[in-house]
């Protein structure tokens, strides 16, 4: 992903060099002989520990890459780590040593908060943000029960009463029609100074249809945005999932059959879209808004996503990395042809730019227990 995304020889030593020393030994243990995996992550809908993100370039500047982790402790089972958090704890803790600006305020308050007492422990998750001039570190935690919700209200109101984004953000989930439908899946934040930090409520809904997505991205018309920003992301859906121009706007999107009961651990998210709602005080009363367009259930095979992305980028001046893109997923997917399954792209991200400009990005996982991928390594 590196070398396609154009990074220099040295960031990708750096890269490589950070994830070999800090990343891999924090994923846990390698599958067993038969391929099957020794534990189940969240982190990934094909239960792997890791997915990786492709955000695209724009007309003026390069890709950049990221991934998403969750440590797994072998302890995790005994009563020494119950949480499984010792791991992200230590990484927490050392990991300033190569990372200086690193700063896990914020997630030292949330794991006060909300991980406190006897209750079923959140898996605690991080990410690593390969930037144009350094890496960035982030961390989640993945919604525990039915209470969450309300846990999450009562953790960001004693981070910040006054917090106008997360009042705006309340709003609308109890006033709106779309917003009432709304589960919690994550929270998230930046590891950075807390008043840079951008704090990131995730969710799903059933409701895959335009017109839900167009009050959601609006917040029910409370957010700036005009019909050209509003039929950009339209086009960016219609393409991906291979449907007509003049598709329904009330109608839900189709799921093709049988991709909701391809992947049991992940059913109960099959057919949603997710949203992120990014509640940074610094927002004032309106939130950044992103859509997850769940690609691993929705739309065609991965080439077949794969060229409608890249054609929609260049017919707006953005396709300068196609070519670097088909042929990394093609490294990437070297267990099978892209053509002949889905499930490499795991969503393809949306969010309105201030600038004009959307920020889209690709989020991919390797498939790691795909019974061909197991049985190549075994040849």
């Amino acid at each position: 992903m590196a070398d396609a995304a154009q990074y220099s020889i040295q960031r990708q030593y750096e890269i490589l060099l950070f994830h070999y020393h800090w990343i891999v030994p924090r994923l846990g243990p390698a599958p067993d002989a038969d391929g099957r995996p020794k534990w189940v992550s969240r982190m990934a809908q094909d239960c792997s520990p890791i997915e990786y993100a492709w955000k695209w370039n724009t007309a003026t500047s390069k890709p950049q890459i990221s991934y998403s982790w969750e440590a797994l402790n072998p302890g995790s089972e005994s009563c020494q780590d119950p949480k499984n958090h010792r791991l992200s704890l230590q990484y927490m803790n050392d990991v300033r040593r190569v990372v200086p600006h690193a700063d896990f305020t914020v997630s030292r308050f949330f794991l006060e908060a909300i991980e406190n007492g006897t209750r079923k422990p959140s898996n605690f998750l991080h990410a690593i943000d390969h930037g144009s001039e350094r890496l960035e570190l982030k961390s989640y935690l993945l919604v525990r029960d039915e209470s969450t919700m309300n846990e999450w209200h009562d953790a960001i109101t004693k981070l910040d009463p006054e917090n106008p984004a997360h009042h705006a953000l309340k709003g609308f989930l109890t006033e709106n029609p779309e917003g009432r439908l709304f589960s919690p899946i994550v929270l998230a934040w930046d590891n950075v100074t807390p008043s840079k930090s951008r704090l990131k409520w995730y969710f799903v809904t059933r409701n895959t249809s335009f017109k839900s997505v167009r009050e959601i991205m609006t917040m029910g018309g409370r957010l700036d945005v005009t019909e050209d920003n509003l039929q950009d992301l339209r086009s960016l859906i219609t393409a991906i999932l291979e449907l007509p121009a003049d598709y329904p706007e009330d109608q839900n999107f189709p799921l093709p059959p049988p991709a909701a009961k391809t992947w049991s651990e992940q059913e109960n998210q099959a057919e949603t879209f997710a949203y992120y709602f990014d509640i940074a005080p610094r927002n004032g009363i309106k939130p950044d808004v992103k859509i997850y367009l769940p690609t691993r259930s929705y739309g065609p095979n991965d080439l077949a996503i794969a060229h409608h992305l890249v054609d929609w980028m260049r017919a707006r001046g953005r396709g300068a990395y196609g070519d670097q893109y088909l042929a990394m997923l093609k490294r990437i997917c070297d267990h099978r042809q892209l053509e002949n399954g889905k499930g490499i792209h795991s969503y393809i991200t949306y969010q309105f730019g201030k600038n004009g400009v959307p920020d889209v990005k690709s989020y991919l996982i390797s498939e790691t227990y795909h019974p061909a991928r197991f049985h190549k390594t075994q040849e």
